[in-house]
């Protein structure tokens, strides 16, 4: 039993997170922080539109950064919310 509401509290967290980082990235496209709109190549191991910017150019950045950023936000609130719908 101690286990099971273990787990629950570490997916809350981990859902938590993903939710900040998708805020974070949404903020930062909107503030056009140029570690977001313009990525340094050695991030390529971490996030997916470095990748994005070495393979079709700096000019599709911008749109895969937001479906990253808002993909994030909608994923981790479902997850948020099934956790926290599913430990009552």
């Amino acid at each position: 039993m101690e286990e099971a509401r273990s787990m629950d509290v570490l997916e809350v967290l981990v859902c938590s997170v993903g939710v900040a980082y998708g805020l974070l990235l949404a903020y930062g496209l909107k503030q056009e922080w140029r570690w977001i709109t313009d990525p340094p190549e050695w991030t390529s191991v971490i996030y997916f539109p470095t990748v994005v910017k070495m393979i079709w150019g700096p000019k599709h950045v911008r749109s895969v950064a937001y479906l990253t950023a808002y993909g994030a936000l909608v994923m981790s609130l479902i997850c948020l919310v099934q956790s926290v719908v599913g430990s009552f």
